[in-house]
């Protein structure tokens, strides 16, 4: 199976105020996991032998405070963080952001409603247990279009921590929602029915959408990411202001001292030039630069995992690297994909 490498390169790096926003996105999810999924087998009283009706319930309010907190966090982070350049209006309007406008609105819609289910709780002496019912079960559609934000909108979609907690995230509520349906009145069973055939077609489409989306290489670009200011006179190969995916292909070096060093050109642009290399004895990460006609563009340390950033000046990149499992130790050919949001 073809493996996998993003690099990223910056200038200037993202802030911490990038990688904050990010992690409480992922923490905010998985806590909204974890209430759904109470609240999914708390609304037929489940308890355990020795618990009593209460510990669920009280986990699950506070589990929501939780999700709550995380969330304001989470918004005040990605307002702040100068990356993504996203406005108080961004997170107050749906769609209308100009970063991932689509993925990013789903978001606003889903805080929006948790929002509402806690000014409602708030409320719920002045407006009645029925209404107040009525208007929390909304909150179980915050979570799958939480779920559907976090893929299309973050950078971390095909990193193996983000792949681990969204299945986690879909089998928490999967097996919370079979506990609910088999159980229930013969009346109810249609309905049941019916609840059951609308979560299996939410988990196929949802499935081939982040395979086809997300988690395949491009979805920076037709997500919506907004193009950058250049950081170099386009080149003739791309003279438009916009980002562009080309192809890249090269080699890996390995000598007898365990150095490595990954040499990659651009297919269709020349000029364009991609080296990583293993750090030096001074140093503590390796290193990648990018180049046009020998000129380097950025060139900054870097951490080698199965997801890594790339921001060159005001440009967002991702660079895969496909080839076999062992490259990385045994060396040869191997072809990859650049993708950007604006000209090199």
């Amino acid at each position: 199976m073809a493996g996998y490498l993003v690099a990223a390169a910056s200038t200037a790096g993202p802030s911490w105020l990038w990688y904050a926003t990010r992690g409480l996105g992922v923490s905010t999810l998985i806590v909204l996991t974890g209430t759904v999924a109470l609240g999914v087998v708390t609304s037929v009283r489940w308890t355990g032998e020795a618990t009593p009706g209460f510990v669920p319930a009280n986990l699950h309010r506070n589990l929501s405070l939780l999700a709550i907190l995380l969330l304001v966090a989470h918004i005040v982070t990605t307002v702040l963080d100068p990356f993504a350049h996203i406005t108080v209006r961004d997170v107050i309007v749906p769609f209308g952001a100009q970063y991932r406008p689509v993925w990013l609105g789903l978001g606003v819609g889903a805080a929006e409603i948790l929002v509402a289910i806690a000014a409602t709780s708030l409320l719920r002496q002045r407006i009645g247990p029925r209404w107040w019912r009525t208007i929390h079960w909304a909150a179980y559609s915050s979570w799958p279009l939480a779920l559907i934000h976090g893929l299309g909108t973050g950078s971390d979609a095909r990193s193996p921590w983000m792949i681990a907690a969204v299945t986690w995230s879909v089998a928490a509520v999967i097996v919370a929602l079979f506990y609910r349906l088999r159980r229930g009145a013969l009346i109810t069973l249609p309905l049941r029915a019916l609840a059951g055939a609308a979560a299996a077609l939410f988990l196929v489409a949802g499935g081939s959408w982040a395979f086809n989306g997300p988690l395949a290489p491009g979805w920076s670009a037709r997500a919506g990411t907004p193009p950058a200011t250049p950081v170099a006179p386009a080149s003739p190969a791309h003279p438009g202001h916009g980002g562009f995916s080309d192809s890249l292909v090269g080699v890996v070096v390995r000598d007898a001292t365990g150095f490595v060093q990954i040499s990659m050109r651009d297919s269709n642009d020349a000029g364009l030039t991609i080296a990583i290399r293993s750090p030096a004895s001074n140093e503590t990460l390796p290193v990648v630069t990018i180049a046009r006609d020998g000129r380097a563009i950025c060139a900054v340390p870097t951490a080698v995992s199965n997801t890594l950033y790339a921001v060159c000046g005001n440009v967002r990149l991702t660079i895969s690297l496909f080839g076999p499992a062992s490259f990385l130790t045994t060396g040869g050919q191997i072809t990859g994909r650049l993708d950007t949001s604006g000209p090199l």
